[in-house]
């Protein structure tokens, strides 16, 4: 089938004739256009580095929000004990007690009296370790004044590290228990 068509200008002057072959449902191969295999495998390789370097991201990000929200449970369980040891949290016994808070590795351990009675261990997230600079490794506060018992200037330092990210946080207090720096 051939189709003529008029081609006019502006004017609507006559300037030529165009000439086409019709084929129905007949495709050229050499009009086609698509990917070669190099560049498929260099948008492919672009893709996976940027997932990449996302999920890398999202991971950092998941650690330090991990350690920051250690940081705060801790600071939040360690000025209650205070508050216990300063206002008396009696547990039906009647009288006030020195409360306190042991640390060991990946958990601590909040306690009444001494260590080893009346204790509430809270476990750490995985990744997450506890250290101090305190004797026995406990922070003593004492009945009635919430002062640290036995306190020693240098020895003041609650240190929390994200073992798999490399990041820490010190936690420094005062000898009446006030918390003074957290970097």
């Amino acid at each position: 089938m051939r189709v003529e068509s008029c081609v006019t200008n502006s004017n609507n002057e006559y300037v030529g004739k165009f000439f086409r072959e019709i084929e129905p449902f007949s495709f050229n191969v050499s009009l086609q256009a698509g990917y070669s295999l190099v560049e498929i495998t260099l948008v492919g390789a672009f893709v996976a580095l940027l997932l990449s370097l996302v999920t890398l991201n999202l991971f950092h990000f998941q650690h330090s929000s991990q350690l920051s929200a250690t940081v705060n449970t801790f600071l939040a369980d360690y000025k209650q004990q205070q508050i216990k040891a300063m206002f008396g949290d009696t547990s039906g016994t009647g009288a006030l007690s020195n409360y306190g808070i042991y640390l060991g590795g990946s958990s601590y351990t909040e306690f009444q009296n001494a260590y080893g009675t009346s204790n509430f261990p809270v476990s750490l997230p995985t990744g997450i370790q506890v250290s101090t600079t305190s004797s026995n490794s406990q922070i003593l506060f004492l009945k009635g004044s919430g002062e640290i018992s036995g306190f020693t200037s240098g020895k003041n330092t609650v240190v929390l590290t994200d073992t798999v990210a490399g990041t820490k946080e010190t936690v420094t207090f005062n000898k009446y228990g006030v918390v003074t720096s957290v970097n």
